[in-house]
């Protein structure tokens, strides 16, 4: 614990100088040149050994259980009893059903849907296309949960977003990650990420609501979300919060540094009062602000009405100061094409990217490996293996830095980013075992970790 109490002390001055010459999202596009401070790979001394500091305080809290250890107040933006919700939209579902769109039901799942068109898997008992969930967590430390939630990503990658997010000071950083950890229990992530799209609001999927497609001119990807297509009666608050989350960790599966973020643009076309969902903006920001932290680039907000000056006066107090300066608006394509390329910009926009969402249903046996359990065991015990070798060599390069051993800390530097890239490799072998095929798989977009939006781009 005493390297604790001095790395507190050591990091008041070194933080001033961590992330310093940060620039402004502007001027990144209009250099054309991504910033990549505070990024895993391109870290400052000072970063590096802020880095390792935390680890240090993450490290000696690794057994202990998640409960005893103190985080943020988890905030809630919508008091929702969340169980009654669901139980009000499974009533309203079975005695007074309405279609939303093209043939989806309010409160119709994907799977749902799928079975009544046919599509059934053979693995399943009873045709589901997903086996019963079933936990990866072997007990509640922090240890087990915090590798639940790395899951492909690099545990740095994680890391660094909440010291960015709190701007390098080492306390704000751990308890905001704590917080984000217990939430991620709270709303059942793992499950969400296990059953994929297939549990989501099947008229969410069909509209297309929000969806990746291209990448802006920094190499971020694009989310377009399309208010006119929104509307709160259309889903319950619980399957809006779900959707928002599958999408957000899908999203993660789309990045790799340096990409640490993506562009969104909110498409305010045809946009009316209708379409605002105070709820779902609470949320949305909230998720942005204190659970996916440093995940956004841009927003980009396109084609607003006239009177949406009035609306930003009232969402934009809600703001985390770092998000509201990330925000940009956009009238016409001209301003779009600042920051998109007109090849990945869509024709509709005024590019030349001719796609056109539309949901690719699971196939029957997209997830036959679900169903393969002694596979999933194996698959879980190698990634253990190699997780437990990471973190003996980050003990090792906290120790060494601790104890001013500049070779020592540079050789457990290289293996741990040796083994990270076979944690890595092991965790997205065991994906295929504990999350379901999504969208993204079923167009080509994602293989692997190989992300293509050619698969699916048409230029005109």
């Amino acid at each position: 614990m005493s390297g604790i109490f001095k790395a507190i002390s050591r990091q008041r001055s070194a933080v001033d100088v961590a992330g310093a010459g940060r620039e402004a999202i502007t001027t990144q596009f209009s250099k054309g040149r991504l910033d990549t401070c505070g990024v895993y790979g391109h870290l400052s001394p000072n970063e590096e050994n802020l880095l390792a500091d935390l680890w240090e305080r993450i490290l000696d809290d690794f057994d202990k259980p998640l409960d005893s250890i103190e985080g943020d107040p988890i905030a809630r933006p919508v008091e929702s009893d969340d169980d009654l919700e669901r139980k009000k939209a499974k009533e309203v579902q079975e005695s007074s059903p309405f279609e939303v769109v093209e043939g989806c039901m309010f409160n119709q799942s994907v799977a749902e849907k799928c079975k009544e068109l046919g599509i059934v898997s053979e693995c399943g008992a009873e045709g589901e296309l997903v086996p019963k969930f079933e936990t990866q967590l072997p007990d509640n430390t922090l240890k087990s949960v915090f590798w639940s939630v790395v899951r492909e990503d690099h545990p740095d990658v994680l890391i660094l977003r909440f010291l960015r997010a709190r701007k390098w000071d080492l306390e704000k950083s751990y308890k905001m990650a704590i917080a984000a950890i217990k939430w991620r229990i709270q709303e059942h992530v793992e499950e969400i990420v296990w059953y994929g799209d297939t549990a989501n609001d099947a008229s969410l999927m069909w509209k297309g609501v929000s969806y990746a497609h291209g990448k802006d001119r920094l190499g971020q990807p694009i989310i377009w979300s399309g208010s006119c297509l929104h509307h709160q009666k259309d889903q319950s608050y619980p399957q809006l919060k779900r959707y928002l989350i599958w999408m957000m960790e899908t999203l993660r599966q789309l990045l790799a540094p340096p990409i640490e973020r993506v562009c969104l643009i909110m498409d305010l076309t045809d946009h009316s009062n209708a379409n605002m969902d105070w709820p779902f903006v609470k949320t949305f920001l909230k998720f942005l602000e204190a659970y996916y932290p440093e995940c956004l680039g841009i927003c980009i907000v396109y084609n607003g009405p006239w009177w949406f000056s009035g609306v930003w006066k009232l969402i934009s107090p809600l703001l985390d100061p770092v998000v509201a300066s990330k925000v940009q608006f956009a009238q016409k394509p001209e301003g779009l094409l600042k920051f998109i390329d007109e090849k990945e910009l869509l024709e509709k926009r005024g590019g030349k990217d001719a796609y056109n969402y539309e949901y690719v249903k699971p196939h029957p046996e997209e997830n036959k490996l679900m169903f393969d359990k002694e596979g999933r065991a194996a698959s879980a015990e190698k990634l253990r293996l190699l997780q437990d070798q990471f973190v003996q060599a980050t003990t090792d390069w906290v120790n060494a830095k601790e104890g001013g051993d500049d070779d020592g800390f540079a050789a457990a530097a290289r293996r741990r980013v040796e083994l990270s890239d076979q944690v890595k490799a092991a965790a997205s072998d065991l994906d295929k075992y504990t999350r379901a095929r999504h969208f993204y798989n079923r167009t080509g977009v994602l293989q692997g970790n190989v992300v293509d939006w050619t698969k699916v781009q048409s230029h005109s």
